[in-house]
């Protein structure tokens, strides 16, 4: 079993997870399991650690990766790997994360033992004009690039004119993305299971400018329609472009997917404990 390892690079607490993480699968090695390991060149450089091998992250050639941080780093890790993703926490809020640093340990036995499941995410395929960037788990956003400046847009929606939108900007989401940028802007939740889109208006000009929940199988085509104006696209929180008004932006399903490490697939469970923060009285199986 091949292991990656990332770590958030500004937070202390990261940094200590990993070398904590990294002296028990040593230990488990020693006892006889089969455990390569392989850090990033972060965490190589500024621990000084021996023997091991360090790699960039879009070169690890893994079974997994361990992600030590929040859901930035989950995100930034899954635009350049494929390989699926173990989050342990080291943030604030951590939703995309898996478990916390005590149970670090515990996870790790699972994973050598087989007992996890492998969760499949949607991605968001994003093409401006003929240059395809890398795929969004969470999000792609356009917004306008003038602070207090209103940005115009023209959305179409399987080439079929939707909706002109007066606002701040538009956030194009998967169902993971759901709880994150879109439901602060006043999306919905959706089920990870769903196979869908939402298109959500940041700070609309008009009431009546709302939500749009629609098949993951659709073309979105956004275009700007002030002719001198600018906006932002920004992928993941990450990948940025400048967009004008000639630009043609294509958002669509991806074929790939991203790939994530669980143990508890409850995801309403989740939800509860990070996102609702209140629960009623339930038993251990999120039973009344």
């Amino acid at each position: 079993m091949k292991m990656g390892i990332v770590a958030h690079k500004r937070k202390k607490l990261a940094s200590e997870i990993a070398r904590n993480l990294i002296s028990y699968l040593e230990k488990k090695k020693e006892e006889g399991e089969d455990i390569e390991i392989v850090l990033d060149e972060f965490i190589f450089n500024s621990m000084g650690i021996d023997g091991l091998e360090s790699q960039p992250v879009n070169e690890m050639k893994v079974d997994f990766i361990i992600c030590i941080g929040g859901d930035g780093t989950i995100l930034r890790t899954l635009q350049v790997s494929e390989a699926p993703v173990l989050g342990i926490n080291a943030g604030s809020l951590g939703f995309l994360t898996e478990v916390p640093p005590e149970n670090m340990k515990n996870a790790i036995d699972q994973m050598i033992s087989g007992n996890y499941t492998i969760e499949k995410r949607s991605r968001i395929k994003t093409m401006l004009n003929d240059e395809r960037l890398p795929d969004a788990t969470n999000e792609a956003v356009v917004a306008t690039s003038t602070p207090s400046k209103i940005q115009d847009f023209e959305l179409y929606i399987d080439m079929e004119w939707a909706q002109r939108i007066r606002a701040d900007g538009i956030i194009i989401s998967t169902p993971t993305g759901s709880t994150s940028y879109a439901l602060s802007a006043g999306g919905s939740v959706i089920d990870p299971r769903l196979e869908a889109m939402e298109i959500v208006p940041i700070a609309p000009f008009r009431i009546n400018s709302r939500p749009f929940i629609i098949p993951d199988t659709a073309v979105i085509n956004l275009k700007i329609a002030h002719r001198t104006r600018t906006a932002n696209l920004v992928l993941d929180g990450f990948i940025r472009r400048t967009i004008r008004n000639k630009d043609e932006l294509l958002f669509t399903r991806s074929k790939t997917y991203s790939h994530f490490i669980r143990f508890d697939v409850s995801f309403y469970r989740k939800l509860q404990e990070k996102i609702i923060l209140e629960r009623p009285n339930v038993n251990k199986k999120g039973k009344y």
